[in-house]
């Protein structure tokens, strides 16, 4: 039975001092045995670039049960190589998620004489060599479980030699993409994972280059992918981004529409439907928005320090301690950008086998205002949860029925017409839910209700 599992793997940068578009960033595939069936699932990929360094992050899932893993990655020069942790994408991920509201349900506030009873207040590197045949040993070291090797050679037969002699199995379909970045002048860094470790004892890897040079060439990520690749990618930068020879969109709240019987929206059918029209080549911008290190900082470093078990940091008894490698993490990804420019971009795609054939350029976007990842749906079918009754303690006002103003006897029809149509902003209350949350929760009138309840029944019981 297939197994499906997270690897981490990076796809290093390979930046020129200049800013030369082909002069840029690889990205790397990954390898098995011959004889093991193993597919790459999806990437999420976290990309910083500052005026001095950029530097790549790629944690990858995978299905399968692979006995061992390695890397074939296109660089340019030399790179340093650290250790990196999966917190760090989820603390990523949950800084940037995009939230789905419902629509808003106009609730009339009870027609009530006087207050609640008591109504009252109170109230988170190693030496070169040869490698024999054409091929030169740039460094060799071991970083955490990993062996790794920079190679350079300008004989795309002889680096191949070398790769399938030390155990590194290119795919046919990988062979020529391969002779195309020795043409272009690459590197290539090899990782695989140090003898006697296990697959449960892969780390998440960092590649950092000199320059700034945003280009992610997506040729080799088609190594061990099948026809299609979600892909998730944050660009940490002075400013939004986003790509420059590539389609692009956004998802606009008034193509959503809400399911009151599902509690959800038809959010990932839109961009379903905007990834398909683009036959698997277009990026979505999810988010895009200025981004405060601190709260960030604290809350990485606080996991490092006190649950140091499940922050993937300090794994390494004989190594640096969690903290150490956390602060090390943290001062690569912000690296010299200051804090008044910091935007954090995030971009998905899920592109096609062909799309992977071209290199990702990614540029300061034109516009530099904040792509709103807070999507308040106004259309809706289904049945809306309804309005709270009354408090115990209302008495009605003259007129009134029940303590609730007289209004139509299906008022619902108003806001949703044939349970399609989009709710009217009142002035009254509102009910706002999400994706992931209870159908409706209600506004001010409904929580004061609800809390005037509360208290009565608590001073009831005391």
């Amino acid at each position: 039975m297939k197994l499906s599992r997270l690897l981490f793997c990076l796809l290093p940068l390979a930046i020129a001092p200049s800013f030369v578009a082909t002069d840029a960033h690889a990205c790397g595939g990954c390898i098995v045995s011959e004889t093991e069936i193993t597919q790459v699932t999806g990437h999420r990929m976290i990309l910083s670039v500052s005026k001095d360094q950029t530097t790549l992050w790629d944690q990858i899932s995978y299905s399968g049960d692979p006995k061992s893993f390695a890397w074939v990655l296109p660089i340019k020069g030399t790179v340093d190589i650290g250790l990196s942790s999966d917190a760090m994408f989820s603390a990523l991920e949950q800084s940037t998620s995009v939230t789905i509201n419902s629509p808003t349900i106009n609730c009339l506030p009870p027609d009530c004489v006087g207050g609640p009873p008591n109504a009252g207040g109170g109230d988170a590197t190693g030496g070169g060599g040869m490698g024999g045949g054409g091929v030169v040993v740039i460094a060799e070291e071991v970083v955490g479980p990993y062996a790794t090797v920079q190679l350079s050679s300008q004989d795309p037969n002889a680096l191949k030699t070398w790769l399938t002699t030390n155990g590194y199995n290119l795919p046919a379909d990988i062979s020529p993409i391969v002779d195309a970045y020795v043409a272009e002048g690459f590197n290539f860094l090899a990782l695989k994972l140090v003898p006697g470790q296990g697959i449960n004892s892969m780390r998440p890897v960092r590649i950092t280059s000199p320059g700034a040079v945003p280009v992610l060439p997506l040729r080799m990520v088609a190594a061990g992918t099948g026809l299609t690749t979600p892909i998730t990618l944050f660009v940490m930068a002075e400013g939004r981004y986003e790509p420059a020879n590539f389609g692009k969109f956004t998802i606009d709240a008034s193509k959503l529409i809400w399911d009151w019987d599902s509690s959800s929206s038809n959010y990932a059918k839109v961009r379903q439907d905007e990834y398909d029209a683009s036959k698997g080549s277009s990026w979505h911008i999810e988010a895009g928005e200025p981004f405060s290190r601190f709260g960030f900082e604290e809350n990485l470093r606080w996991s490092a320090e006190f649950d140091t078990a499940n922050s993937g940091y300090g794994l390494d008894p004989m190594g640096p301690t969690a903290l150490e490698e956390c602060d090390a993490d943290l001062a690569v990804l912000f690296s010299t950008i200051a804090d008044g420019d910091l935007w954090v971009t995030r971009m998905t795609a899920e592109l096609s086998r062909a799309a992977l054939g071209t290199d990702l350029n990614l540029q300061a976007s034109a516009d530099q205002s904040t792509i709103n990842r807070w999507l308040q749906v106004t259309n809706a079918i289904g049945t809306p949860p309804a309005c709270p009754p009354p408090p115990d303690w209302c008495t009605p006002s003259s007129g009134t029925n029940g303590g609730v103003t007289p209004v139509d006897p299906n008022p619902w029809d108003d806001n949703f017409g044939s349970g399609n149509g989009s709710t009217s902003q009142g002035s009254a209350s509102c009910a706002v839910a999400t994706e992931s949350s209870v159908p409706a929760t209600f506004g001010l009138f409904g929580a004061a209700l609800f809390m005037s309840l509360a208290r009565r029944r608590s001073r009831r019981s005391s």
